[in-house]
């Protein structure tokens, strides 16, 4: 079959089965551009709509069941509607939502974190993983008296203008990768942003060291995820995060450790879990319970900025930052979020990269398998991914055929083909998660070899 047939084919069949997610997509167009409002979870034809989940269990409003494997991207652990913290919300919520003044909900999750992390002593509380990540950079630039900020190439940080640099440039006007270029994400993004941002390759040490020697001066903050999410679930290569650690002391510029999503697999998180302690953490996602979360956490020397009982202090506001309702989610979701219970999704993460390379070799079809953890990803690249421009080689087009063919076998996933386990799984579903994607890259392997015979492998 052409690969157009072969395209079209698919995306009738799954209209066919979706006739109400289909009109109300088209509704949701009439008053929202694209007819959502987060551009990540659009895909084509058109997303199916969900009506509810319940564990690892979505329902979309057709009727159709899916094991969920996004969770929200990463934020709910628990899955969905988790008897402790809907129950933990369920009481807040008969007392108010949000009151204007400080609650005990805010310091005992606080405590819970910092006791979690060895890099906090203090924690400060917001609305999402883009606050943090633009909060942790201003305070840094505070504190040094210093304006630039260096991130990796590939990194996303949220979707403020200091980090909507590099996160995808094309890797023809990405630069010598001995010194990547500024790329701006959008057109939105001003000019004199780039000038305050440096740019280095993640996961390569030498080359990062020199631009760090090169830039110190003018350095407030080193940002990196320590596993690269978006970018392709990538871990850090042995001794980067500890040159990273020992540049940023040297030249007395503060660490970022943006464990927004990587949190997830430790106790105490990625700095727990390569032995590195920045000086600044932001965190987000699974802290929340499944609300709009976020957070800075860090040392006593830096986050005695923001006491407000000081002369001078740097001031941080927001209406709904640490609201009883988030508080008492998260306060439910990290109490359930055993050492133990980490222990095992991280093992059930490990045994469905496993089963994905498994299949990938059985099936003679070259592509690589990502992550760490509870986390996993499929590049469809010749290329070992330890980068964003190794990753970017990969074909976006296989991986959106693969999502839907697992859409049609009851499997959600993300467009970018990657996984998460939450706490309601065990073996079962990562072995349906692996004969799902069988069949999956089974039934597009005639086009793999049509349009990409080089991953044909044989």
């Amino acid at each position: 079959m052409e690969p157009d047939r072969f395209i079209a084919k698919l995306h009738s069949a799954y209209a066919a089965r979706r006739p109400k997610s289909k009109q109300m997509h088209a509704r949701a167009g009439r008053f929202m551009p694209g007819g959502d409002t987060r551009s990540v979870t659009f895909y084509s034809p058109f997303p199916a709509f969900m009506k509810y989940g319940q564990g690892f269990t979505l329902v979309d409003v057709d009727g159709l069941e899916y094991i969920d494997f996004q969770n929200n991207y990463n934020s709910l652990i628990h899955g969905h509607a988790h008897p402790k913290i809907t129950a933990a919300v369920s009481a807040q919520i008969r007392s108010g939502t949000v009151y204007g003044s400080p609650a005990e909900s805010q310091y005992l999750l606080a405590e819970a974190l910092c006791r979690r992390l060895p890099g906090a002593d203090k924690i400060r509380f917001c609305n999402s993983g883009t606050e943090a990540t633009m909060l942790a950079i201003s305070l840094a630039r505070y504190i040094t008296r210093r304006h630039k900020i260096l991130k990796m190439e590939g990194g996303y940080h949220g979707s403020h203008d200091s980090v909507q640099i590099s996160i995808k440039p094309p890797l023809a006007g990405a630069g010598p990768i001995e010194n990547p270029y500024c790329v701006p994400e959008h057109r939105g993004v001003p000019p004199n942003i780039l000038e305050n941002c440096v740019v280095a390759p993640f996961n390569d040490s030498e080359i990062t060291a020199k631009i760090i020697s090169a830039h110190h001066r003018d350095l407030a903050a080193i940002i990196v995820e320590p596993v690269a999410g978006s970018c392709g679930m990538i871990p850090p290569l042995p001794g980067f995060l500890e040159m990273l650690r020992a540049m940023a002391t040297r030249f007395k510029i503060l660490l970022i450790f943006d464990e927004v999503l990587c949190f997830r697999l430790s106790r105490g998180g990625c700095q727990e879990l390569y032995g590195i302690v920045p000086d600044l953490t932001t965190l987000g996602k699974i802290i929340g319970g499944g609300f709009p979360v976020g957070a800075l956490a860090g040392s006593n020397t830096c986050l005695h900025h923001f006491a407000p009982n000081k002369t001078e202090f740097f001031g941080h506001s927001g209406t709904f930052n640490g609201n009883p309702v988030t508080m008492a989610a998260g306060l439910a979701a990290m109490t359930a979020l055993t050492a133990a219970e980490i222990d095992r999704i991280n093992q059930l993460g490990k045994k469905l990269r496993t089963g994905l390379r498994k299949v990938l070799d059985r099936l003679q079809i070259t592509a690589q398998v990502t992550g760490a953890g509870s986390l996993a990803q499929i590049h469809f690249t010749e290329r070992q991914v330890k980068d964003w421009r190794s990753a970017a080689t990969g074909r976006t087009d296989l991986r959106a055929i693969f999502r839907l063919l697992l859409l049609e076998q009851g499997i959600f996933s993300a467009t970018r083909a990657f996984f998460n386990i939450s706490t309601p799984m065990g073996p079962t579903q990562v072995h349906k998660l692996v004969a799902a994607s069988q069949n999956a890259l089974t039934a597009m392997r005639p086009y793999i070899e049509n349009t990409s015979p080089e991953l044909i492998a044989g």
